[in-house]
């Protein structure tokens, strides 16, 4: 008997881009995961998040407002904070539920069907998940050790493209960890003046810098600039809840789009959030303990894999984020069929491929993805000698 669905094209007709978060092989009852990006328990602030929700509903007056209907654009408390923190008028900031929810208000409200695209490669596959939803064309922009590669950029724009809108993740890049450099972060905004299109920071990552001078944002003084951020990777996704600078003209438009789908974030989580980042540095101390953690276990995992493979790897360790990006010196490789062999030992990562949505393959696919956010230090150094014998297998 068939089943008669009803879904409409604009779903029956999606394709994931890639196989993003797809495990390759058999996985070891045992099999220690770095595969996410999400933050580590330990240093996330539990107890004062608990007090403070407690507070917030024992007082019937906080409490009416935190489980009522809010305005669409936020807390006004918690979007002086992010305007602060942005250095931008809290008049610009929406509070959104999370990073993802921010570019798709974005992209939806800047890119019409057909309008060009342009993302990095490699690039965090969900962000071109997120764009099929406008019918927008994608194209990519590489990727180097110091971010996007802006002379190619505007080789292409002299060339004649003429993107709608270009995502970047400045600081320790998905996958790569790179962080754009600063001069290339001048440029990409003096082109985006130029060319007329706007560009999209998603930076999540960058408040966990472990090493290294930070590198400031993309210039809000320009009309063009949009940041994105969220409190996923410091106070833990489950909160669902991130903020977005826009320009004064964007604005409206992300409001009247929020008007016809979620309303608005939670009120209850805006409260007590609100009143976590507010509370005497306590957001910046979990911040800098988190950086302190991950700049450990980078320290672990990088010094692990040089200590199985040698030559066979070459892995920088990250100023910061959660991501490292080991390239297999070996061309015959194939890090697919290495990804599969280490989850049969016990240890799995994404392999360089699923991050070739767009452009160039070869700039992936001797590479791999491994996360040290929510693995110990032992762990991590268990893992290497496990990709070691997974890849002494691969190579026997």
């Amino acid at each position: 008997m068939t089943t008669q669905t009803f879904l409409a094209e604009r779903v029956s007709g999606l394709v994931a881009p890639s196989s993003f978060g797809a495990v390759l092989g058999r996985v070891a009852d045992d099999a220690i995961h770095l595969t996410g990006g999400s933050p580590a328990i330990e240093p996330l602030p539990r107890a004062e998040l608990a007090r403070l929700t407690e507070a917030v509903l024992a007082d019937p007056e906080t409490a009416a407002r935190a489980l009522d209907y809010t305005g669409h654009q936020g807390d006004a408390g918690l979007r002086a904070w992010a305007g602060a923190r942005e250095g931008a008028d809290a008049a610009r900031v929406v509070i959104t539920n999370g990073a993802l929810h921010g570019l798709s208000l974005t992209l939806l409200a800047v890119v019409d069907p057909g309008d060009l695209v342009l993302v990095e490669n490699p690039v965090y596959p969900l962000a071109v998940k997120t764009l099929q939803l406008t019918g927008a064309r994608v194209d990519a922009v590489p990727v180097d050790a110091e971010g996007l590669d802006v002379d190619a950029l505007a080789d292409l724009l002299r060339a004649g493209a003429r993107p709608r809108a270009l995502y970047v993740v400045p600081d320790f890049q998905n996958p790569t960890g790179s962080v754009l450099a600063a001069d290339r972060r001048t440029r990409l905004v003096e082109l985006a003046e130029l060319y007329g299109f706007v560009v999209v920071s998603d930076n999540p990552y960058s408040a966990l810098r472990g090493d290294g001078a930070p590198v400031a944002d993309l210039d809000l003084d320009s009309d063009r600039v949009v940041r994105v951020n969220t409190f996923s990777k410091t106070l833990g996704p489950g909160l669902r809840l991130g903020w977005t600078v826009a320009p004064e003209w964007l604005v409206p438009g992300l409001l009247d789009l929020r008007s016809r789908q979620d309303q608005h974030a939670s009120s209850l989580l805006q409260e007590v959030v609100g009143r976590l980042v507010t509370s005497d540095g306590l957001f910046d101390r979990t911040v800098a303990a988190a950086s302190v953690l991950y700049r450990e276990r980078a320290l672990a995992l990088v010094g692990g894999l040089r200590a199985e493979l040698g030559d066979a790897v070459d892995v920088d360790v990250p100023e910061g984020g959660v991501f490292a990006w080991p390239r297999f010196t070996d061309p015959a490789v194939d890090v697919d069929a290495l990804a599969a062999a280490a989850a049969e030992e016990g240890v799995v990562f994404l392999p360089g491929s699923q991050f070739s949505v767009v452009g160039d393959a070869a700039a992936s696919r001797r590479h791999a993805r491994v996360s040290f956010g929510q693995a110990t230090v032992g762990q991590l150094g268990e893992a290497a000698t496990r990709i070691g014998r997974a890849y002494a297998r691969v190579t026997a």
